[in-house]
């Protein structure tokens, strides 16, 4: 895949995309989890097994994330990821637009998507083991510790707060310890932690309306509390799925062939 740099007046981001990008093909744009973490690292596997002569694929790294720039507007809130994001989204363009989203980036988008876009149009959200505000409410000691390991990482400069995809070939998992050794603990990754406990009150009430087919794509581990609480992300519309898959928090490294096939038939059906 392409290294690109797509300048937005908000910084800089990182996207790694196919060798060739078409108009009339559905492109799909992927996010990775709240932290330092690049998307193209994290969905290297399924990159791999997606066909690209059917789909444009584009990972974006998060300002001040992956191998994104610094944000320009350093507060991690929600209105800025918003901003930043939806000015991304609006520049990549493209009338098939399908955005896949694991953990919680999903909140940012649950936000951008519950308001009325001008500049794009998405056609489906495919979301992997995303967070639900509600849940992640009831379990805010979780956000603590991980801030509390990234406070860490910073005053040790040689800890790492971070997991990396096990599935990686050699030269890309040495990149990945090297830059995320670099950006772990860093001002971004600790004030969207501290901002997290507020972006999910604020989104606390939201979710997708039944106009947008949703694929969700859930852990085992975490589907008793979707059950209990809601899961934001799937809706009453004909064409969104819900499934449910044996694992943990990162079903992309777990599960990639099975992800990518998913994917597959959810686009497809919809193109």
């Amino acid at each position: 895949m392409n290294k690109n740099y797509v300048k937005t007046s908000r910084g800089v981001f990182t996207c790694f995309s196919s060798e060739e990008i078409k108009q009339n093909k559905p492109t799909l744009v992927f996010f990775a989890a709240m932290g330092i973490n690049s998307a193209y690292l994290d969905f290297y596997n399924l990159f791999t097994l997606l066909d690209e002569s059917k789909y444009n694929l584009i990972s974006v790294d998060m300002l001040g994330s992956g191998f994104s720039s610094d944000p320009v507007y350093h507060q991690r809130t929600l209105e800025n990821y918003s901003k930043e994001v939806s000015e991304l989204l609006a520049k990549v363009g493209g009338s098939k637009l399908f955005i896949v989203s694991h953990s919680f980036s999903a909140v940012y988008l649950l936000n951008i998507l519950h308001q009325k876009q001008k500049d794009f149009q998405v056609l489906g959200l495919i979301g992997i083991d995303t967070t639900a505000p509600k849940i992640m409410l009831h379990d805010t000691d979780q956000l603590n510790s991980s801030l509390n390991e990234a406070k860490q990482s910073q005053k040790s400069n040689q800890g790492m707060d971070t997991d990396i995809n096990p599935w990686l070939p050699d030269p890309l998992a040495k990149q990945a310890k090297k830059i995320y050794q670099k950006k772990s603990g860093n001002f971004f990754e600790i004030d969207e932690l501290k901002e997290a406990v507020r972006t999910l009150k604020k989104t606390q009430d939201m979710n997708i309306g039944t106009e947008l087919p949703t694929l969700s794509i859930l852990s085992a581990l975490n589907y008793p509390d979707y059950i209990k609480w809601g899961n934001p992300y799937f809706n009453e519309n004909n064409a969104s799925i819900q499934l449910v898959l044996n694992g943990h928090h990162f079903l992309q490294w777990l599960h990639p062939q099975l992800i990518a096939g998913f994917i597959s038939f959810f686009v497809d059906n919809l193109i």
